[in-house]
């Protein structure tokens, strides 16, 4: 498993379409940044990669990057990843 850092990176999950000429080769889509980094298939779904930015580069360049990333042949969406809190249940809790 992947560990991520959400302080220092921001995330973005690509899905691609089965024809996309990505879907081989999805690290190439970092070429639409120098800040862009491909970091992985998502789970089980080839057709879902992840990258990351440096969080001080994505509030300077977020615009470019996805205009880039939704411009690409069989890019069919780009989502921002945000933080999910997880709570701590306690035994006293009903």
């Amino acid at each position: 498993m992947q560990t991520l850092d959400h302080i220092a990176n921001t995330y973005l999950a690509v899905s691609l379409s089965p024809s996309s000429p990505y879907l081989h080769n999805p690290s190439a889509l970092s070429d639409a940044h120098p800040s862009v980094a491909h970091v992985g298939q998502v789970g089980q779904m080839s057709d879902v990669q992840l990258f990351s930015i440096p969080r001080q580069e994505w509030s300077r360049a977020q615009q470019d990057i996805l205009g880039f990333l939704n411009a690409q042949q069989g890019v069919v969406r780009v989502d921002v990843q945000a933080v999910k809190q997880r709570m701590k249940r306690g035994g006293d809790e009903l």
